[in-house]
């Protein structure tokens, strides 16, 4: 009895061996599912070829013996390959200038990928898809099959300027415009260098032919760069650490021989302590030691860059986004303007990002506001996907916030307007009442309560003696309300420091200033009239927070706060208002009797005066709120997905906010799929289940793979988290920012300044690409060709 054995590899097919025995048969007919066998003695070893899933076994023949032969079933099972991760997702992972001279040689002669591209994009109702001729027409096309994306292999590889990002980064995949794109990138300066720098890679050199040690020359210098790029690795690790923990790196003189050399040089002494390769750098290197000022800039200004990067990649991949902007003047003195972007990244979950401070001194109207803001995101494709735009603030005057919308609704259709819950209502109302002279001096008055009260222990103690309890001051509303509603006794407690011996001089005359401050009729009369309306303003702004899914609702409260405010603005309202603060302090009218010595005609003329400021102060606050909330009805579409109404909507389907989606958002949807999927959503419980929020139905969407079964219905959840009201907002980088000012230094310069931000506001993404070694060989390239360096930094 004799036996077999069929083996081949191939690269796509595991191999199950398949062995045979035979009992003297004469001729062996050998059928199954999948192959078909016959055996030649000529050819011992059959061939096995695997194509399209289907296994064929050349016809051979073979005389032997006639036996019997028993043949078990045999099943093959040949696995479904996934795509495998090719060259081209491996160098985007990692610069093909890290690798080592060798590698590269051996990638050129592997060739570029010709993966198939499984993308089909909707062009207006005709269907795009990627062909595979493409690659015969255009020499250096490469793509990605995990990506999906097409890139040039010669800029891929030896494209250091980061330039062309589409090309050699985020990869590309605009199949419309394929043809003028690949044409205007061909004819690049760039591109021809690369082209030319892959031609000559692996070519023999002639100095290595004629001189040795040319070679040995290399190899020394790619050992140096290796050395050197270990080195930067750790001091990038103390730069990150820095920038997230918000400290000074440099002391007054960082001189080296110090006993303190400034956060930075210490941290790194510290490591070296650890590490003998940083230890022998410190001590031995005269050329490059990192220490230096503007090697700090540089490192700074390379990791903030790396996270920017990851953070526009998040955005592109997202279907639509969101900005937010404000406006705030540091303890420097200079505008700061703050972008955050909100979209919903490529795992679910909803994200708000910091995209930098931008100088804004000056920067007052809507047309200036608007050139900033698109100029920082030109790098985007906002005029497609942005969804929603908010500006808080002071970022620009009430008159001149319609018109910034118009221009931006003019290159952005779809970009709504929306008021941001994170932002309180009263701050900003109170931010827009500025623009009127003595309310602009009324809040700034009212803000030294906070600051006395908030820096010494004593005085609040004080004034718990007096029967006012201790409140937080830092709502501007709330601190109008405390000052109206404990009056008498603030004034009772600034008398008691004033007479009290146990305080500083600094404190007494502060006190003697609010003591004034409350006694003048001006701040008095502002300070009831504020609190009149800030007592609405607070309670409609707390409802609204929490039935932000509702709109009908929170159109009928704004409604109703409009109407109320309204009523404020009788002759009723007024003289209650005026005759209470005169009360209290001094009637002008009497003042200017008794000073000017005018006649009776002077009592209405001082009366009108404040007639007039007080219809001023209603007005401009009216106007405001009006302008927060005008396209209130465009976000309709919102109560969709309101799980307060889920139960409803299963009888009572919303046709009108599935109208309104239409209206503003209809060229993002497929409208018939996702009224088919909103009914099914609504009727099966299971989908929804106990969710509370966009993100839980985000999240478990992702986690049961909902998102591709109900693709149309998981977009409408995208895109109402990134419309809908900002949890975060742009506050907690205006508190970085003081933060950043105050503690590290004051006098740093912008630059410097706006990249500790992005370490600091986004720390996450920082610890996140540290896991990542990859991504140290990333900001080591930046830096390396950020300027020219004395140390070696890149490989020959």
């Amino acid at each position: 009895m004799e036996s077999f054995l069929i083996k081949e590899e191939f690269p796509d097919l595991v191999l199950v061996p398949i062995r045979v025995e035979f009992s003297g048969l004469a001729s062996l007919p050998i059928k199954q599912e999948l192959c078909e066998l016959q055996c030649d003695s000529s050819q011992p070893v059959s061939e096995i070829k695997a194509e399209h899933n289907e296994l064929e076994i050349p016809q051979t023949k073979l005389e032997i013996p006639q036996t019997e032969l028993e043949i078990p079933q045999i099943e093959l099972e040949i696995p479904r390959t996934k795509h495998p991760e090719n060259i081209v997702d491996r160098l985007l992972k990692t610069p093909f200038g890290t690798l080592e001279y060798t590698e590269k040689v051996r990638i050129k002669s592997e060739g570029r990928p010709r993966p198939q591209i499984n993308s089909v994009q909707d062009d207006a109702g005709r269907s795009r898809s990627f062909r595979c001729q493409w690659y015969d027409k255009v020499d250096w096309l490469t793509g990605s099959a995990v990506t999906n994306c097409l890139y040039c292999w010669p800029c891929l590889l030896f494209n250091v300027s980061n330039s062309f990002v589409t090309w050699t980064k985020s990869g590309y995949n605009d199949f419309k415009n394929m043809d003028r794109s690949v044409k205007r990138h061909s004819k690049s300066k760039e591109h021809v260098s690369a082209e030319v720098k892959l031609k000559l890679l692996g070519q023999s050199r002639v100095e290595h032919v004629v001189d040795e040690g040319a070679r040995i020359q290399v190899a020394k210098h790619n050992e140096t760069v290796r050395r050197n790029r270990a080195i930067l690795k750790r001091l990038i690790d103390a730069t990150t650490y820095l920038g997230r923990q918000e400290l000074a790196f440099r002391g007054q003189d960082h001189t080296a021989d110090l006993l303190n050399k400034g956060n930075y040089g210490e941290l790194t002494e510290v490591i070296a302590h650890y590490d003998e390769l940083l230890a022998t750098h410190i001590e031995q290197s005269a050329v490059f030691t990192g220490m230096s000022e503007p090697i700090q800039n540089d490192l700074i200004s390379s990791i903030s860059l790396s996270v920017l990067e990851e953070i526009k990649k998040e955005i592109n991949a997202a279907p639509f986004f969101a900005w937010q902007v404000d406006e705030m003047t540091d303890i420097g003195c200079r505008s700061q303007l703050s972008i955050i972007v909100r979209y919903v990244d490529e795992i679910g979950m909803p994200q708000e990002r910091f995209l930098g401070l931008f100088d804004s001194t000056g920067v007052r109207d809507g047309q200036s506001v608007f050139k900033l803001v698109s100029t920082a995101m030109s790098e985007f494709d906002y005029k497609e996907k942005l969804v929603a735009q908010a500006y808080d603030g002071a970022t620009v005057m009430p008159s001149e916030l319609n018109r910034l919308q118009a221009k931006v609704r003019e290159v952005a259709p779809s970009a709504v307007f929306t008021h941001c819950c994170a932002h309180h209502l009263n701050l900003v109302l109170s931010q827009g009442a500025k623009f009127i002279t003595l309310a602009r001096v009324f809040f700034a008055t009212l803000e030294g309560f906070s600051s006395f009260f908030s820096k010494s222990p004593k005085r609040v103690a004080l004034l718990e003696e007096t029967g006012c309890a201790a409140t937080r001051w830092n709502f501007t509303s709330r601190i109008v309300g405390t000052v109206a509603s404990n009056y008498a006794k603030l004034l009772e407690t600034f008398s008691r420091v004033v007479s009290s011996e146990g305080m500083d001089d600094d404190t007494v005359g502060a006190a003697s200033g609010f003591i004034r401050t409350l006694e003048d009729f001006d701040f008095v009369f502002m300070l009831f009239t504020f609190n009149q309306v800030f007592s609405d303003t607070d309670a409609a702004y707390d409802i609204i927070q929490q039935k932000a899914m509702d709109v009908t609702f929170c159109k009928n409260r704004i409604e109703n706060l409009l109407q109320s405010t309204e009523e404020k603005r009788s002759e009723e309202a007024f003289n209650k208002i005026y005759e209470e603060a005169a009360s209290l302090t001094e009637d002008p009218a009497d003042r200017h009797l008794r000073k000017r010595h005018r006649q009776e005609s002077a009592s209405r003329d001082s009366k009108q005066h404040y007639r007039i400021l007080y219809h001023s102060v209603l007005n401009n606050l009216l106007l405001q709120i009006r302008h927060r909330y005008a396209s209130l009805e465009e976000t309709r579409f919102l109560e969709l997905l309101n799980p307060e109404k889920f139960a409803t909507m299963r009888s009572t389907f919303p046709d009108d906010a599935l109208g309104c989606l239409n209206k503003g958002y209809g060229r993002f949807f497929e409208m018939d799929r996702l009224k088919t999927e909103l009914q099914v959503f609504y009727w099966d419980r299971e989908l929804h289940g106990a969710s509370s929020s966009i993100s839980d139905l985000l999240q478990s969407f992702k986690r049961n793979g909902l998102d591709r079964a109900m693709h149309q219905l998981y977009k409408l959840m995208c895109l109402v988290a990134t419309v809908g009201a900002t949890p975060c907002g742009v506050d907690r980088t205006f508190s970085c920012l003081e933060r950043l000012k105050s503690y590290a230094r004051n006098t740093m310069g912008q630059e410097r300044f706006k990249n500790l931000a992005v370490l600091s506001i986004e720390k996450g993404i920082v610890k996140a690409l540290e896991k990542n070694p990859c991504w140290y060989d990333g900001v080591i390239d930046h830096f390396a060709t950020r300027r020219e360096r004395r140390a070696d930094f890149i490989y020959k």
